[in-house]
């Protein structure tokens, strides 16, 4: 059995293409806020086919907290949206295995980000219900792999009818996000790996009824990534690119990208450092709208249109550049990490409504406009400017990263003022 699992790991080293096996949502978070251009265990729902390098692997993480979850001194709060899943595998002889995977509990954001936090229905302004919380929220995964090429399969939904986002009973109220996709991860040579994904989604919410089967709601994605083995820094080369092109009620948004990496082993640590470029484009209906205080709105027209008449228009050109760094410290079970990303881009809006949900201000455009944009700086949230946090590893089976709050060397301790930690996840290999 001990020869069957080194196996298994040398294999996974080798066609992961890095020196770091497992982490979590709080390592990345914690070090260069993406993992575009490292390898970890997060990377089985960008690509399923990832599965088979995690055999016998349990995942999961307590929830998180971010500067908008206020909660008062003193007071208890669990924290939102914890989740946790496994990864079960079958050896079939000749190094050849079958997995298995299903995780509950976590929010797919890049589909659940197009869900209003309002409905609203009945003629003119009529009256509005706050969405309903998706309560499926699965994911199934299939897996295989054979002489070192992995392939899998994903499905995710989420989902929610006759109950709105305040608890009441409200036959208006639905929401449905589905997406199916799979990928490949096979080694090319000793020094080169590649992953390749893709899949469809159909994002729908309101009270109209729609064919399953509508062009309109249908979204279409694809991914790729090299790892290029570079001996002069025992580390790897990393061309990435990916193409999104979503679809939902009333609204849409294409994303293409396309950026290059590097990362490096050095004396019980480890670097990464990259650059991404991308052009997005954004469009969106005048039943698309939000109000001073931030809330998205959707006028629900009750017909099987997809975006129609006048849009407006959000065009975005620009880049990323990220890095992260980790390193064991006093200890070989302890270790640190930080990290951060930069984001500029030019963008260019189009206006139709002057709160048009794609306005980037909080008082309305009543004009076109053109201006520069970054990411935010200190929200809390894995989308902004720097990250640290520390890691705990006991016995290489039991794996525990924790992001540390942002503000937390700034605060007064007498006070019992905000969190230590915004995020715990965890991971055990058996």
């Amino acid at each position: 059995m001990k020869i069957l699992r080194f196996a298994i790991a040398a294999t996974t080293v080798t066609v992961l293409g890095t020196v770091s096996a497992f982490a979590t949502n709080a390592r990345v978070e914690s070090m260069g806020k993406t993992s575009t251009f490292i390898m970890d265990d997060i990377t089985i729902f960008d690509n399923p086919a990832n599965i088979n390098l995690y055999p016998n692997f349990l995942i999961g993480e307590l929830g998180t907290y971010t500067h908008s979850d206020n909660v008062a001194p003193g007071t208890n709060q669990d924290p939102f949206d914890p989740w946790f899943g496994g990864i079960f595998s079958l050896d079939i002889g000749g190094g050849n295995s079958l997995s298995i995977a299903g995780v509950l509990n976590r929010k797919e954001e890049r589909l659940l980000k197009y869900l209003p936090d309002r409905v609203r229905f009945g003629d003119g302004a009529g009256e509005y219900f706050s969405s309903p919380e998706p309560v499926t929220n699965f994911d199934g995964f299939l897996g295989a792999n054979f002489s070192n090429k992995a392939v899998g399969l994903h499905i995710y939904v989420a989902h929610q009818d006759g109950l709105d986002g305040n608890g009441g009973m409200n036959s208006e109220a639905f929401v449905s996000a589905l997406q199916l996709d799979g990928g490949i991860n096979f080694e090319l040579s000793n020094d080169y790996a590649i992953e390749v994904s893709g899949g469809m989604a159909r994002i729908q919410y309101g009270s109209s009824d729609r064919d399953f089967i509508d062009a309109d709601l249908m979204s279409g994605f694809a991914s790729a990534r090299l790892f290029s083995r570079v001996q002069a820094i025992n580390g790897h080369l990393i061309p990435v690119a990916s193409f999104r092109n979503m679809n939902a009620p009333g609204r849409d948004e294409m994303d293409i990208s396309g950026g290059l990496g590097v990362d490096a082993a050095f004396d019980r640590g480890f670097f990464w450092l990259g650059v991404t470029g991308f052009y997005n484009v954004q469009r969106a209906d005048s039943n698309w709208t939000k109000d001073g205080a931030g809330y998205t709105y959707y006028k629900d027209l009750g017909d099987n249109k997809g975006l129609s008449g006048s849009l407006a228009r959000l065009w975005q050109f620009g880049g990323t550049i990220s890095f992260g760094i980790e390193r064991n410290i006093w200890w070989d079970w302890f270790v640190i990490r930080v990290g951060g990303q930069k984001t500029i881009a030019y963008a260019d809006y189009t206006a139709i409504k002057e709160n048009n949900v794609l306005c980037p201000t909080s008082t309305g455009c009543s004009e076109d406009g053109n201006y520069f944009i970054t990411n935010n700086v200190n929200d809390g949230t894995r989308g902004d400017n720097v990250g640290f946090g520390f890691g705990i590893n006991i016995e290489e089976k039991l794996k525990i990263d924790a992001t540390v709050a942002e503000d937390v060397v700034f605060r007064n301790p007498f006070q019992g003022e905000g969190r230590l930690i915004s995020r715990i996840s965890a991971t055990y290999s058996f």
